[in-house]
């Protein structure tokens, strides 16, 4: 929709400026290049602090995923030597697959499922209605329980960041500089050029381009380079190599 308004606005204005515009006249064009130069300037500098912002965006809700899965992991090793603990490693992977097939789609609108929030409430009173056999799992479950409270704040964290985005400040200063670096040359009157349609349609290629990479990775869980759950699916695989050095135990009769 971006692309199509910019390029309708560039030729309703050439043709307008074919038209009615006056060649070779000086019509205070030094003034008007100055000012579109400078607001350039600022339309660049308003770019490149939001596509900072945005890949620290990325990169920080990356970081905070690895720590929830790495939490999950250190919790599931705290509960695997725990006989009793078959159906908390259980919950562990079913909050983990529940993270990645019900979060991961409504993270993309800033919001988070009831569901795998249930499910770590849950797991939480299980590991703390553990009643281990001796002094090593009683160790094991204080461990536990403090790896838990690790995901409930990772998962508060992860929430955090769903509802993170690019402030709406950022876009409407490059819609309004972006807008007078296309508009300020047509307001001189002249008509256009070969060098002048060029011009036109450089000026118009940037802020296009700009605005439209600002949107597509203003949001870390939507658009381009968008955090996937591809650390969940990962973890998963490391319950079934510590299922391999601690094997469940079936519940007794």
């Amino acid at each position: 929709m971006l692309v199509v308004v910019a390029v309708a606005i560039t030729l309703i204005a050439l043709l307008v400026l074919r038209r009615r515009g006056r060649e070779g006249e000086d019509n205070g064009s030094a003034s008007i290049d100055f000012a579109a130069n400078l607001a350039l300037a600022i339309y660049l500098l308003v770019l490149a602090y939001a596509v900072v912002l945005c890949r620290d965006a990325i990169s920080t809700s990356q970081t905070d995923v690895q720590a929830e899965t790495e939490a999950l992991s250190e919790l599931y090793w705290s509960v695997a030597p725990i006989p009793e603990a078959g159906p908390i490693r259980a919950q562990i992977r079913d909050y983990s697959a529940k993270s990645v097939s019900l979060d991961w789609p409504l993270m993309a609108h800033g919001e988070m499922s009831p569901v795998p929030t249930k499910l770590l409430e849950n797991m939480r009173a299980e590991v703390l209605r553990l009643k281990p056999a001796d002094e090593t799992g009683k160790a094991l479950q204080q461990t536990a329980v403090g790896h838990v409270s690790d995901v409930f704040h990772a998962r508060a964290v992860r929430s955090d960041d769903a509802n993170t985005g690019l402030e709406s400040i950022f876009v409407i200063s490059m819609l309004i500089s972006g807008l007078l670096v296309i508009v300020l040359p047509w307001t001189v009157g002249n008509r256009p050029t070969g060098a002048s349609i060029v011009g036109d349609l450089v000026r118009v290629t940037v802020v296009v381009v700009g605005v439209g990479f600002i949107m597509l990775t203003g949001h870390p869980f939507n658009g381009l380079g968008a955090v996937g759950p591809d650390d969940f699916v990962a973890v998963q695989q490391q319950y079934d190599q510590i299922d391999a050095q601690f094997p469940a135990k079936p519940p007794a009769d």
